[in-house]
């Protein structure tokens, strides 16, 4: 199966994703099967590759930022503390722990800058 057609398969099978999405996965799925080199894969009956597939992909962007606000809009003002753990344990388990971090920070700021969200004395963020 070349990386074309894995690409193809997930889309298909896996609608939510989009045309922003990585596909840093195939090396991984591709590492994970075993074979002939010119023999063919049959991705579909794999389980196992499968759940490592959806280990390793996340949502779009837009999904955490209707988390945060959404969060927001429940219990008011929070540390960022509160927010990573709502965000971090659902990115992408191929991304590092710093990375994660990061990606929480460039949701923050967006939402900041889109004038949703703001930060408070005592680092505290909350709802415009």
């Amino acid at each position: 199966m070349t990386e074309n057609e894995l690409q193809n398969y997930l889309k298909t099978n896996y609608p939510r994703e989009n045309e922003k999405c990585e596909w840093k996965e195939f090396k991984s799925l591709k590492s994970a099967v075993s074979g002939r080199a010119g023999d063919d894969v049959n991705l579909t009956n794999n389980e196992e590759l499968k759940a490592e597939y959806l280990a390793n992909r996340s949502f779009d962007d837009s999904h955490f930022k209707d988390m945060i606000v959404g969060y927001l809009k429940k219990f008011g003002k929070s540390k960022r503390q509160s927010i990573d753990n709502l965000i971090i344990p659902k990115l992408s388990a191929a991304l590092t722990e710093e990375k994660r971090k990061k990606k929480v920070t460039n949701f923050l700021s967006a939402l900041g800058k889109e004038g949703k969200i703001k930060c408070t004395p005592g680092y505290y963020w909350e709802l415009i």
